[in-house]
């Protein structure tokens, strides 16, 4: 029963993980055709924005909603999200104003009210979502998913058909499929009238358990957004849409890598209250290698087929089919970023929230040396490769991380043992002897 309740969560938390990647896929591959690569450059951009703020809404919501959730009473729940609802839109105005003023400080006044009112539909759509996978519900998130990314292409392509894409109707478009989805998702979640006595400590108890997955996100976010942004600064907007067209290809992944991240804190949780670290690194091996195929899968094409792959997308005669070795340095980077996400989500789901941060700083101080020296004399390639060793460096602090809190569990388990005159060791989760 166990082991099919494993494949059932793990397969859907990846088939709605597809239909979300895939349409964001399709969608940036349809505005690299069709946008000027100032303009492309541009949205680029703004993607990196959307998922910084993006970060804060679930580390300080979405993530201790799904702790709180997995251990509340049924007749909890429903206040327990109508208090959600609250929290989420007070800190939605916040990171909206946020918003408009980075758009403004960046002379983007064109597209001022379209970004804003995309950033807030989509906070709604992803929001809602999230409600639904904090109780495992993958399967139903797929339909309002699908509306929400694969609709937004088709809206899209439909406005190209009837007559040209620009920036802002492309924001305006995604806008509309957004709220659409979000209601699709609300249609299935039971919210309860909010108990306005609870918000303030609800509130705190958030912060609380999100503070650490929401400083790991924002430096997992701005090693990643480090390229781009320093790509623009020393090299044009043009280099920035290059590097975006890469990572869409190298993002083929992130399927995999969100979908099962998905699932792990709240696995690596549950298993680390019943029977400690070990126990919670076990089950969350299992989903790493449930991942780990398809991820090498899509390395080995993008390292042998690169040019095959970069034509079939953007056409023969596009400006990004020329950034083969790139390609090839950031699918190999892609499979270091899953190795390190899936250990950093574990160490989150063990409270071991400071090791994550310390791997993580050290990521990005790495990054950014790296991509100051590379990027100015070597462009889109020097961009890439700091990437890629970035990304190894996290890798590796992962594994070291992880390993040390398994020893340092079992160098205490034997030490309990032998001080108690040998009686089974006891779980520190829970001062219970453990199975043996």
């Amino acid at each position: 029963m166990e082991g099919k309740q494993f494949f059932e969560r793990a397969s859907w938390t990846l088939v709605d993980q597809c239909v979300v990647s895939g349409g964001n896929f399709l969608l940036n591959v349809l505005l690299a055709r069709v946008l000027s690569e100032q303009d492309y450059g541009e949205f680029a951009l703004f993607l990196g924005g959307i998922f910084l703020l993006r970060a804060i809404d679930y580390s300080l919501i979405s993530y201790p909603l799904s702790v709180r959730l997995c251990v509340a009473k049924e007749e909890e729940r429903g206040t327990l999200l109508g208090n959600t609802v609250l929290l989420t839109v007070a800190l939605s105005l916040v990171l909206v104003v946020a918003m408009a003023i980075g758009t403004t400080i960046l002379d983007e006044e064109s597209i001022l009210l379209p970004a804003c009112l995309c950033y807030l539909c989509w906070q709604a759509q992803e929001t809602s979502r999230r409600f639904l996978l904090a109780e495992f519900r993958y399967r139903a998130a797929v339909a309002g998913d699908g509306i929400a990314y694969v609709g937004q292409v088709l809206v899209i392509a439909f406005v190209l058909w009837a007559g040209s894409v620009t920036l802002a109707t492309a924001l305006y478009s995604m806008s509309a499929t957004f709220v659409f989805g979000a209601l699709v998702h609300a249609s299935k979640l039971k919210f309860a009238r909010p108990d306005f006595t609870q918000i303030r400590q609800l509130a705190a108890e958030y912060i609380s358990v999100g503070k650490w997955s929401l400083v790991n996100y924002e430096l997992v976010l701005i090693r990643a957004q480090i390229f781009p942004w320093l790509l623009a600064v020393f090299a044009g907007l043009t280099a920035t849409a290059s590097l975006q067209a890469g990572l869409n290809l190298a993002n083929t992944m992130n399927p995999i890598i969100f979908g099962i991240g998905n699932a792990i804190p709240q696995v690596a949780a549950h298993a680390y209250h019943t029977g400690g670290v070990l126990a919670a690194s076990r089950a969350a091996y299992r989903y790493v290698l449930f991942g780990l195929g398809p991820i090498l899968l899509i390395c080995a094409a993008g390292l042998v087929v690169p040019h095959i792959l970069l034509r079939a997308v953007y056409g023969d005669s596009s400006p990004y089919v020329g950034i083969v070795i790139g390609l090839q340095l950031l699918v190999v980077a892609g499979v270091f970023d899953y190795i390190a996400e899936m250990i950093s989500k574990t160490l989150l789901g063990v409270q071991s929230g400071k090791l994550a941060f310390l791997v993580n700083v050290v990521a990005v101080g790495v990054a950014l040396a790296l991509a100051l020296v590379l990027i100015g004399p070597m462009g889109v390639f020097g961009a890439c490769l700091a990437l890629l060793i970035a990304n190894l460096v996290r890798a590796v602090g992962a594994v070291t991380a992880i390993t040390w809190l398994i020893t340092r569990e079992k160098a205490k388990n034997q030490a309990h043992g032998t001080s108690a005159g040998g009686m089974a060791p006891t779980n520190p989760a829970v001062g219970a002897p453990a199975k043996q």
